[in-house]
């Protein structure tokens, strides 16, 4: 564990620089990538012991999480996100990341991830594993296919005709990240798109008990049939 750690960074260009200028000669930035194929690619040749993956990057950050576990096994990753959000933490966990950091880390945060994943620990705050412990739980009680609290929101919202700036406010989330909820309930429930999911919730969300507060919170997902 002496040599330098060889490190993967797959974000925005400022992003990038913010993690060169936080790890200094404390650790080897061996590739850099601003899209999801680039950072997979540049895993898989240079094989580095830890991956700084953006949750925003471009083709997607779990999706660039999971084929890098899967392509080079051996690599901690560790996901750059824009929020202290936890709802999609499990998705990350399951997809392969063994921690996260917030986009606006200092250089002590950033260095002691990366020094506690090559100890094969965690990068999970305190404030956070209650939280993943009780979405696991959770999600062990609802099984495959089962909506977050946070999904079973932006539904209700969505069915109600609300936009996306609304739904922000009213949930206190980025914009960015309630398209993000958006794009992967359209993924969950069959629907190309906004509008096609639109019209999923109208004819499936109003009048269903499962839709409540507390039913909604793990739902399960039934895909509408199209034409």
């Amino acid at each position: 564990m002496s040599e330098r750690p060889q490190v993967l960074v797959a974000d925005s260009a400022p992003t990038r620089l913010a993690v060169r200028m936080a790890l200094g000669d404390s650790a080897e930035i061996c590739a850099e990538a601003g899209e999801r194929t680039a950072a997979v690619r540049a895993a898989i040749a240079k094989r580095p012991d830890v991956c700084l993956i953006g949750r925003s990057l471009p083709g997607g950050g779990i999706e660039t999480v999971r084929e890098i576990r899967d392509g080079a096994p051996g690599c901690q990753v560790v996901v750059l996100v824009d929020s202290d959000e936890t709802d999609d933490l499990l998705d990350l966990v399951r997809a392969g990341a063994v921690g996260y950091l917030p986009v606006g880390f200092t250089p002590e945060q950033v260095r002691r991830a990366i020094e506690g994943v090559r100890a094969h620990r965690a990068a999970i705050p305190r404030s956070m594993v209650r939280d993943l412990v009780d979405e696991i739980r959770m999600a062990d009680r609802s099984g495959p296919g089962a909506l977050t609290a946070r999904e079973a929101q932006i539904l209700r919202l969505l069915g109600a005709g609300e936009s996306t700036a609304t739904m922000a406010k009213s949930l206190a989330i980025s914009p960015v990240t309630v398209r993000r909820h958006i794009s992967e309930l359209a993924h969950k429930v069959g629907a190309s798109g906004r509008a096609e999911l639109v019209a999923w919730c109208a004819d499936s969300v109003p009048g269903h008990d499962r839709w409540s507060s507390r039913a909604t919170s793990r739902s399960q997902v039934t895909p509408r049939r199209t034409a």
